[in-house]
């Protein structure tokens, strides 16, 4: 048999087949689009990458498209309430924001440079072609695949809390914005989100704009807003909730980039099974989408890919059996080292924050040492989640820094 199937090429089933690779295990990627229709497509998704998930991909060989102007090094949160909360912060390593139609197909070329087998499908899979294809393989891993999902994994009714969507998207990519390496992070209660991230694409270094709106909050109407009238509409809205962000737009400028670059929609947190037993009688295990789909709302959709990914490319290389009992053990470790911390990381922040998050923050807008600490632990919520779940160990924490 010829070693792993991977299905799906975004990060998850790249950073899965590029560490294999790297490890000497044999993988075949099964993708829906090659290199070239993914470069040519509708902006998938707005993803800021931590120094972690950056550290993954330096030590796979894969780093691309570094330039310093998408290197987001600081972060402007303002935060309305009684008071309302603005503070600046710093990170020691920055996050890269680069558009996933140049990335990915970057990290496929690397894959097949590296004499890695890509077998483009031209659609997506159903239950039954994985099936087949597991006939040639000891082990599938599904990363995508909207059919396949759907049939082979199950929503996990104790580990999704929700069953319709938290918030609704708008995400574009706009000119006319001033070039900024710090991420502007505007939260409205009652309303939702609004995030502005400096962002590498085709068309060089432009600012990528996402409206998180609570479902039939004032924000709703902007998620379904005809995308040609988007930098008026937009921009009405910036000037009132996010005049921060305002100060940084040129009006006669603002507009969308192209029309393949917005996104609209609306994602149900949900996590599935992440086992399956085929009709031949093989194992499937999900990672990535086809396992957990967070909100948006905290950017860590990529950063848990890319780290259960890698996970999973150390436990497959231990070597089999690839059992069910290997695959729940696999799914086991990925929970609880790194998709049961930003899982609840996530739904943590879709509802009123804690008491003591509040005061993290009132002490984030009085204390630069703190305001930083907030940024930092954006960036490993997996690691941080422990401390900023329990009051007495954030306490600890915050009056550490004094």
């Amino acid at each position: 048999m010829a070693g792993i199937g991977i299905v799906g090429a975004g990060i998850s089933g790249l950073t899965l087949a590029l560490r294999l690779q790297q490890l000497g295990v044999e993988a075949t990627l099964y993708s829906e689009g090659d290199a070239e229709s993914m470069r040519s497509g509708r902006l998938p998704n707005t993803v800021a990458r931590t120094w972690l998930t950056r550290a993954r991909e330096r030590h796979l060989g894969c780093e691309h498209y570094a330039d310093p102007a998408c290197l987001m090094d600081a972060a402007d949160f303002a935060i309305t309430g009684v008071p309302p909360l603005k503070f600046s912060a710093r990170l020691l390593d920055p996050s890269h924001v680069a558009d996933f139609r140049l990335l990915l197909p970057a990290l496929m070329e690397d894959f097949a440079r590296r004499g890695g087998r890509i077998v483009v499908t031209g659609a997506a899979p159903d239950a039954a072609q994985v099936d087949r294809w597991s006939q040639g393989h000891e082990l599938m891993v599904v990363a995508a695949g909207r059919r396949s999902v759907a049939e082979l994994f199950p929503r996990d009714a104790a580990r999704s809390p929700y069953d319709n969507p938290q918030r609704r998207l708008f995400a574009g990519l706009f000119h006319g914005v001033r070039p900024s390496t710090t991420f502007g992070y505007n939260v409205m209660s009652g309303y939702g989100e609004i995030f502005r991230m400096p962002m590498m694409t085709r068309h060089g270094v432009v600012s990528t704009i996402v409206v998180e709106a609570i479902p039939g909050g004032p924000f709703e109407p902007l998620t379904r807003m005809d995308p040609a009238e988007a930098g008026p509409t937009l921009l009405a809205t910036i000037a009132e909730h996010a005049p921060h962000l305002r100060e940084l737009i040129d009006a006669a400028e603002f507009e969308l980039t192209g029309p393949d670059d917005v996104l609209q929609g609306a994602i149900t947190p949900t996590v599935r099974e992440p086992v399956a037993k085929l009709p031949s009688g093989r194992i499937a295990l999900a990672i990535g989408d086809a396992w957990i789909t967070n909100d948006p709302i905290t950017g860590q959709g990529a950063n848990l890919g890319s780290a259960c990914a890698w996970i999973a490319a150390e436990m497959i290389a231990e070597g089999g059996p690839y059992d069910v009992t290997f695959a729940r053990a696999t799914a086991d470790r990925m929970w609880e080292e790194a998709a049961g911390p930003v899982t609840e990381w996530t739904n943590s922040f879709l509802g009123p924050p804690a008491d003591h998050i509040i005061g993290l923050l009132s002490a984030a807008a009085t204390r630069t040492e703190v305001a930083n600490l907030v940024l930092e632990l954006f960036t490993d919520p997996a690691g941080n989640w422990a401390v900023l779940s329990s009051p007495e160990e954030m306490g600890r924490l915050v009056d550490a820094l004094v």
